[in-house]
């Protein structure tokens, strides 16, 4: 398996230090310092682990690199941190439905994140998405 870490993760990790929170500090724990909710945007989550995820199973589905980081980048600017981590789940694993309804999710739920994924990977507004989500990952990267 490959293993992809891109800048917002360096980002997440000195942010990470800089907050006080060690570095064996695990995943669990340096999220709940903030509280998460499910509603809340993915991006305003920390979810480095998700985002590798995603980023490599698109890689190894055969996409490029560069549509791959920015299919991750789209879905962590757009969704909630539900839809997220189930749109993690349902990308490129057998059986995922199956393991959804197990965490909670109803078959209505996995249908939705289904058809939000290919809304947001339609490749009209796919650059434009990117962009839009590169530009706000940049902002906040520097502000």
């Amino acid at each position: 398996m490959k293993v992809f870490t891109s800048g917002l993760s360096i980002i997440i990790f000195i942010a990470a230090i800089s907050t006080g929170l060690s570095v064996s500090t695990p995943l669990a724990e340096a999220q709940s310092a903030t509280p998460l909710t499910d509603s809340m945007p993915a991006r305003d989550a920390v979810t480095s682990a998700e985002d590798i995820m995603l980023t490599n199973s698109c890689i190894e589905g055969g996409k490029e690199k560069i549509y791959c980081l920015c299919k991750t980048k789209i879905f962590k600017n757009e969704m909630s941190l539900r839809d997220y981590r189930a749109a993690v789940r349902l990308s490129g694993q057998s059986n995922a439905s199956n393991r959804l309804i197990k965490a909670n999710y109803s078959p209505d739920d996995t249908a939705k994140i289904t058809v939000l994924s290919k809304i947001l990977l339609d490749e009209n507004k796919f650059r434009t998405r990117c962009h839009k989500a590169e530009t706000f990952f940049a902002m906040r990267e520097t502000g």
